[in-house]
């Protein structure tokens, strides 16, 4: 069995968890798409990424590394 836990922070603002792995910031539609992805047998993979808090951080890191390599090659 199965636990998936959506998270409703305001009206179109969810969280989809599963075990320790999670989806954040989804709107309405994208959590719904996430859900079904999750639960169907042929869909495969999900479209928005469900990872640890780890994964979430690395990412994150990695981006504003990459925003900051762009804002110095601009001169910003």
């Amino acid at each position: 069995m199965r636990t998936i836990t959506i998270e409703i922070h305001d009206p179109n603002n969810f969280t989809v968890h599963e075990g320790d792995r999670y989806c954040d910031r989804l709107c309405w539609d994208e959590m719904l798409g996430t859900i079904a992805e999750l639960t169907h047998p042929r869909i495969g993979e999900a479209r928005y990424r469900m990872e640890t808090a780890e994964q979430h951080a690395a990412r994150e890191e990695a981006h504003q590394k990459r925003l900051a390599e762009i804002r110095q090659s601009q001169g910003q």
